[in-house]
């Protein structure tokens, strides 16, 4: 298979993989779930092996570091403003946090500490 063809098949199945496992998770079948992900897991390691030559090169690296900056911008500054009115709202009671809502506001605060944590580690190193 070509590297190319290897990309898209990367894609495909790790989008598929996402999508499976958040879909039956919801439908209350999170095994299932689990199953067609660690499926489509397997497939990329597969499709990875079945090529000799490159599929990854340094404009992938480019493209998902860039990716990875404007993705934690967007998230940075989406946080900025929705946990701060959440919490106003929440002060003011016209809003009341939920599991869901606490455990997303958790994640974001985990995401950043862990962004911090590796800007202060490289940093260090250089």
């Amino acid at each position: 298979m070509s590297p190319t063809g290897v990309r898209r098949l990367f894609g495909l199945a790790v989008v598929l993989g996402g999508l499976a496992l958040a879909g039956f998770t919801v439908v209350g079948r999170p095994l299932v779930g689990v199953g067609a992900y660690g499926l489509a897991m397997i497939a990329t390691a597969v499709s990875l092996l079945r090529t000799d030559s490159p599929v990854f090169d340094e404009r992938d690296e480019t493209t998902s570091k860039e990716a990875a900056s404007r993705t934690l911008t967007v998230f940075g500054l989406a946080s900025a403003v929705v946990f701060p009115a959440l919490t106003v709202a929440w002060g003011l009671d016209l809003f009341e946090w939920q599991p869901w809502s606490s455990a997303i506001a958790l994640f974001v605060a985990v995401l950043f500490l862990t962004y911090g944590a590796f800007v202060v580690v490289i940093g260090q190193r250089r």
